[in-house]
């Protein structure tokens, strides 16, 4: 658990109110995204407790054009940090270059910030994988002082030495409905509560009626819900998934990549993108069909505004 001292709460606590201010006039002002940078990184050294002349450096620009800063606590935990400008949402499909087999070497973790919202993902390590959402705050978003500076916290050098950003990756990687409803949703426990069922009661039922049970009358929907990373108020759509065999039947739809509205979901779009280039007949995906769903993949990135260099050889 992080634990932070009086003087690292105080001076992040401050910082937050501090630049709160300074980002909402350099808004009104249209700063350049080079000033953008500028600010970042005085908010580095400010707030999050980093030297900014030796902890924060500009090597990850020369190793590679994707990333503005590397920072380098004095442990084996480094990060980048990539600069947007303050009108730009960072989101996930911004780090395409940066996952995959194209991951730094030398990292596995990435902020993406536009000074006012700092977005941390865990990178992808290998083909196929995909940036995994860690956390995301905002210095002007309502929400209480002490839970944006706890987050704050997790990747200030002091939170760096503790460790705690590596242990929150961790509890919410494997403890967030998302991640239960799909666990329990899997074939292999869908299989022990068949066995199970059979067991209690002699009776014989097959995993699609359990998981169709599951899904429509056990989960609660918020839980369902963000298993399919869509809003808890409204039921998934066709539109919301890659690939809809049958329109009629949820448990055939594979890929989620847009909202309830039908615009692309930055985060769910990476990880259907990471789905793509594994094996097609693992998540039920034909090779006749596979045309379709990358048309459906490439057109949602490019609604994005993510140029055709960016995008990775399996969408061009």
């Amino acid at each position: 658990m992080l634990t932070l001292n009086e003087t690292t709460r105080d001076r992040i606590y401050d910082g937050i109110r501090k630049y709160a201010r300074i980002v909402a006039r350099a808004r009104e002002r249209g700063i350049s995204e080079s000033d953008n940078r500028d600010l970042v990184r005085a908010m580095l050294g400010d707030m999050m407790g980093y030297d900014p002349f030796f902890d924060v450096t500009s090597e990850a620009v020369v190793r590679g054009p994707h990333a503005d800063f590397l920072v380098l606590p004095n442990t084996q935990q480094q990060f980048l940090v990539q600069v947007k400008h303050l009108s730009i949402m960072p989101h996930a499909a911004h780090l395409l270059r940066m996952s995959g087999i194209n991951t730094p070497t030398y990292t596995s973790w990435a902020i993406l910030t536009n000074a006012d919202v700092w977005a941390c993902y865990r990178l992808g390590v290998g083909n196929g994988r995909h940036p995994e959402p860690v956390f995301r705050v905002s210095l002007s978003e309502g929400i209480p002082t002490e839970e944006k500076m706890n987050l704050f916290g997790l990747c200030s050098k002091e939170g760096v030495e503790q460790e705690a950003l590596v242990r929150y990756w961790e509890e919410f990687r494997v403890l967030n409905p998302g991640r239960l409803a799909s666990l329990v949703l899997s074939e292999e426990v869908l299989q022990v509560l068949r066995r199970e069922i059979l067991r209690q009661s002699s009776y014989r039922v097959d995993t699609h009626t359990i998981r169709e049970i599951l899904t429509r009358e056990v989960f609660r929907p918020d839980a369902a819900g963000s298993s399919f990373g869509v809003d808890v108020q409204q039921r998934p759509l066709p539109v919301c998934y890659a690939y809809v065999p049958d329109p009629n039947s949820t448990t055939t739809w594979r890929m989620p990549y847009r909202n309830p509205d039908g615009t692309p979901n930055p985060d769910l779009l990476t990880r259907a993108l990471g789905d793509f280039q594994g094996d097609h007949q693992i998540i039920g995906i034909p090779a006749d069909d596979v045309p379709i769903v990358k048309g459906r993949l490439k057109k949602a990135f490019l609604e994005l505004g993510i140029g055709l260099d960016d995008l990775p050889r399996s969408l061009r």
